[in-house]
């Protein structure tokens, strides 16, 4: 049967409005918010840079002309490690064995030709500063940088930070000597920590100017032979001190070395004691620390040391 018009209408009209009612209301469109800038706060700066950025480099350090009256400059050079033998033909091995990284020297001279040379070593570390210090070290105490040590007309010597220095001069005056030291020591920054090691040692008895700082067997062997062979099993990543004692009349020699594991301060005891070195009274194991002493003192007084030597770790 044929739809009349005005129902055909009526029809659409009522679809229409059903599709209308089924189709989703979409919510009013949105904008993601942009952040406002805001100035950096004091936390929020960047971190400022580190103490160690202001140390100057060694040739920085050295003394101008005239920084010391009547005397004048005349030679500068600066070495790395792959000029060092230049200055050092023979003996840069041991300074590599202490981290080191650059060397400035500057020689002057006064109205009477009498020349002075002064010496600005950088190393990699504290520790190793203060090793280049202790292998060099001579003389009386002297409140000059950290340990500083001088030799009457004949050297000073000093360490701080990562900085080695020493200043030589057979038959110069000690006035011109510390007017040197002390202009080295103004233009670099104050700080510096020994090895804990170090701070091991039993000030009772320590004969002054002794402690000697090593990491490898080549810088032990200058002042304790324990034979050809590395029996300890030295390197890099080992801290180690000699030191000499007064012990009611009694030499003594104290070793302490601190290992980075167990393993290798019982290897190294254990190479110690086989390999028969002269004078070796005593020794201790403990942890990472392997101690031992030398001389001809009795075990009972060697031992004692050592047990004074050990409780700084506990």
């Amino acid at each position: 049967m044929a739809w009349s018009l005005p129902l055909k209408k009526w029809i659409l009209v009522v679809l229409t409005l059903l599709l209308a009612g089924c189709a989703p209301t979409l919510p009013p469109a949105t904008q993601t918010p942009v952040p406002t800038p805001v100035a950096p706060t004091a936390t929020q700066a960047e971190p400022a840079e580190p103490a160690e950025a202001a140390l100057p480099a060694p040739e920085m350090t050295l003394p101008a002309a005239g920084a010391v009256p009547g005397w004048s400059q005349t030679e500068t050079q600066v070495y790395d490690p792959d000029t060092l033998f230049d200055f050092m033909n023979g003996a840069a091995d041991l300074y590599f064995t202490y981290g080191f990284e650059s060397l400035a020297v500057r020689k002057y001279e006064d109205a009477d030709e009498k020349r002075l040379r002064v010496e600005v070593y950088r190393t990699a570390t504290y520790a190793d500063a203060f090793g280049l210090f202790t292998y060099n070290s001579f003389g009386e105490p002297l409140d000059l940088g950290l340990d500083g040590r001088w030799a009457s007309g004949t050297g000073m010597a000093f360490w701080g930070h990562r900085t080695f220095v020493q200043v030589i001069a057979p038959q110069v005056d000690d006035e011109a000597l510390r007017a040197f030291a002390e202009a080295v020591a103004s233009a670099l920054p104050a700080g510096g920590e020994r090895p804990a090691v170090v701070d091991a040692l039993p000030v009772e008895g320590l004969k002054p100017g002794s402690v000697r700082f090593f990491r490898e067997q080549m810088a032990l062997e200058n002042f304790l032979w324990l034979g050809p062979d590395d029996v300890l099993g030295l390197g890099p990543d080992v801290e180690g001190v000699l030191a000499e004692y007064d012990l009611d009349g009694q030499a003594a020699s104290l070793l302490l070395v601190a290992f980075p594991d167990d393993q290798r301060t019982q290897d190294a005891r254990s190479g110690l004691e086989i390999a028969g070195v002269d004078d070796l009274v005593a020794t201790m194991a403990q942890g990472e620390i392997l101690g031992a002493v030398f001389g001809q003192l009795a075990q009972e007084s060697a031992s004692a040391l050592l047990d004074r030597a050990f409780a700084a770790f506990d």
